[in-house]
């Protein structure tokens, strides 16, 4: 968009660019940030193609990864800084967190049993059930964590698009003009 003094928002084409689509956001650990950053990805998801509800559940993964480096990387201080970069290549979305916190504990990152009656938790279950792959490593006083989901299977909606095709050709060889049609051609 671009809004010029004393007129209203306009559209500015985007110029198509080679490479991968990325951006990177430097926040503090404030949890009031979170909204800023699940509206930034749910829009970057559906630009990149994915459905509605495949972009709710791409939102949700990165918000609980958020939420869980605020809450235990940084005990819910909320002036350390956090890189969050989202890239996309043609084959994947990735989210890779980069945060000076307290190290992940191993144990804790399966999260606990989804039947256990405790509340917390179940968010590193969510990210994995969401994300295809999910990565952690301390690498010197730094945490990283890459989440990584694969773009809509091309191939699966070249196949519903052919589906689609066919099915609207069978339909109009059933239409009545044609019904008629064939008919005048067998006498």
């Amino acid at each position: 968009m671009s809004c010029d003094e004393g007129s209203p928002p306009r559209l500015v084409p985007v110029q198509s660019v080679n490479g991968p689509l990325k951006f990177e956001m430097r926040l503090t650990s404030d949890p009031r940030l979170l909204g800023v950053v699940r509206s930034a990805v749910e829009q970057f998801a559906t630009a990149l193609g994915f459905e509605e509800a495949q972009c709710r559940k791409i939102t949700l993964a990165v918000d609980e990864a958020l939420s869980n480096v605020i809450r235990h990387a940084y005990k819910n201080e909320c002036n350390h800084m956090v890189q969050l970069t989202c890239q996309a290549q043609p084959e994947w979305l990735e989210f890779t967190f980069v945060d000076r916190g307290e190290p992940a504990d191993p144990a804790r990152i399966c999260g606990q049993p989804l039947d256990d009656v405790a509340l917390g938790g179940r968010g590193t279950h969510l990210i994995r059930q969401i994300m295809d792959e999910v990565s952690y490593e301390r690498l010197r006083d730094q945490n990283r964590l890459r989440l990584r989901k694969y773009m809509p299977d091309a191939r699966k909606r070249a196949c519903a698009a052919e589906s689609e095709r066919k099915e609207g050709a069978d339909e109009s060889r059933n239409s009545p003009a044609i019904r008629k049609h064939h008919r005048r051609r067998q006498r």
